[in-house]
C-alpha cells in the first residue's frame, strides 16, 4: 500500500511505494560502477604527479617538505577547469554569474570508492571543507555556498578519482530559502528547532533518530526522497558549517565514514551524493535553523515522473531504514 508524506523542513513529497522494489531494473548498481581501467589510472588528471593537468592548488595538505603544485600532497584543492559558474567580477553582463567552482582531490591515488580511504583523509577532508567556506565567506560578493559529492554514474560524476566539489555564489537558491523559512515559521510557532524535531517522536508518531554522537545525531527523515537517504545534524544545532570546532569536525569524520560503511554493507556498492548544507552567510545564528550532512544513496535514476513533479518515489520507509542501520551501525 502507497503512502504520500511530505517534509515540513524541504516542502519535498514522496511517494512510498514498497511494491516498487519488486520491479525489474535495467541498470544494476554493479554496473553503475566505473570499471576501473589501466587506462583510466594512466589518464587520471587527479593523481599524484599529474599536478600540472589541474589549476594551481587554493588548499592542501602535503608533506612539509614537499612543494606547491608538486608531488607530496594527500589532499588537494583546485578550481574546476570547467566552471558552473564564471570566476570573474568585471562581467559586462549579469553580475550575478559571478560565482566559484572548486575540486577537493581527496586523495593522491587512483580510488573511487570514499569508503576505502582511512579515517586521516576524512579528516582531512572536512577541514578543507570549513577552510574553504571560510575563505569564500570573506567575499563580500558571495553570499552562499554548497559543498557536495557525487560518486559513480548514478551520482553524476564525470571522473572515477575521488573527489567532492564546493559551488559558492550571489544566488541562494530557493530550496534554501524553503528551508529557512519553514525553521523560521517553526521557530516562531513551537519555539523549537524544526531539525531537533526531526530527531524526536513526532505528532505522527514517527522519529528519525538513527543513533547519536556526542556532537551529532543522525536521523532518516520523515519524507526521505531516496531509499536509505540518512542526515547527521550537529545536536548543538550549530547555524553555520564553517564554524565548528576542530572536535565537532573529528567526530563528524569518524560518523561519516562508518555511516557510509553501514550503507555499503546494507546496500553493497552503490552510488551516492553527499551535501553539507549550510545557510547563506549572513543567515543569523537564533534563525533556528541548523547545517546539516545528507547522504542520497541512488540505486536508480530519477525518471520522468520526479523530473515533471518534483515529487519522489521512495520503494523504502525510513522507518525500516532505521531499523537496518541501526543493526549496522552497532555490529
Amino acid at each position: 500500500m502507497s503512502v504520500i508524506r511530505t517534509d515540513p523542513l524541504t516542502s519535498f513529497t514522496t511517494i512510498f511505494a514498497p511494491e516498487r522494489a519488486k520491479r525489474p531494473i535495467g541498470i544494476t548498481n554493479d554496473l553503475a560502477q566505473f570499471e576501473v581501467t589501466a587506462e583510466q589510472i594512466e589518464t587520471d588528471p587527479f593523481a599524484e604527479g599529474k599536478e600540472s593537468e589541474t589549476t594551481s592548488e587554493l588548499y592542501a595538505v602535503r608533506h612539509p617538505e614537499s612543494q606547491p603544485n608538486q608531488p607530496g600532497w594527500s589532499l588537494r584543492v583546485v578550481a574546476n577547469k570547467f566552471p558552473a559558474l564564471t570566476p570573474h567580477a568585471d562581467l559586462a553582463a549579469d553580475e550575478n554569474q559571478y560565482g566559484v567552482h572548486e575540486v577537493i582531490v581527496e586523495c593522491p591515488q587512483f580510488e573511487t570508492q570514499m569508503t576505502r580511504l582511512e579515517l586521516s583523509h576524512f579528516q582531512n577532508l572536512f577541514r578543507a571543507y570549513r577552510q574553504r567556506a571560510a575563505t569564500h565567506r570573506s567575499d563580500p560578493r558571495l553570499e552562499y555556498v554548497l559543498i557536495f559529492k557525487n560518486q559513480g554514474i548514478l551520482g553524476g560524476a564525470s571522473l572515477g578519482h575521488a573527489h567532492s566539489q564546493l559551488v559558492a555564489s550571489q544566488i541562494v537558491p530557493s530550496a534554501m530559502q524553503q528551508e529557512l523559512q519553514a525553521a523560521r515559521d517553526y521557530l516562531a510557532e513551537q519555539g523549537g528547532s524544526i531539525l531537533q524535531a526531526s530527531s524526536q517522536e513526532m505528532p505522527t508518531g514517527y522519529s528519525g533518530l538513527v543513533t547519536s554522537t556526542p556532537y551529532f545525531n543522525v536521523i532518516c527523515p520523515y519524507a526521505s526522497r531516496f531509499a536509505f537517504e540518512t542526515w547527521i545534524v550537529p545536536r548543538s544545532l550549530k547555524t553555520h558549517f564553517d564554524h565548528s570546532s576542530d572536535q565537532e569536525l573529528d567526530d563528524l569524520a569518524g560518523l561519516s565514514r562508518r555511516l557510509l560503511l553501514a550503507l555499503e554493507e546494507i546496500l553493497g556498492s552503490h552510488d551516492f551524493n553527499f551535501v553539507i548544507q549550510t545557510p547563506p552567510f549572513a543567515t543569523d545564528e537564533q534563525a533556528g535553523y541548523a547545517w546539516s550532512m545528507r547522504i542520497y544513496p541512488r540505486l536508480a535514476h530519477l525518471a520522468g515522473f520526479e523530473l515533471s513533479t518534483n515529487m519522489f518515489i521512495n520503494p523504502v520507509f525510513p522507518e525500516q531504514a532505521i531499523e537496518q542501520l541501526k543493526k549496522q551501525l552497532v555490529s
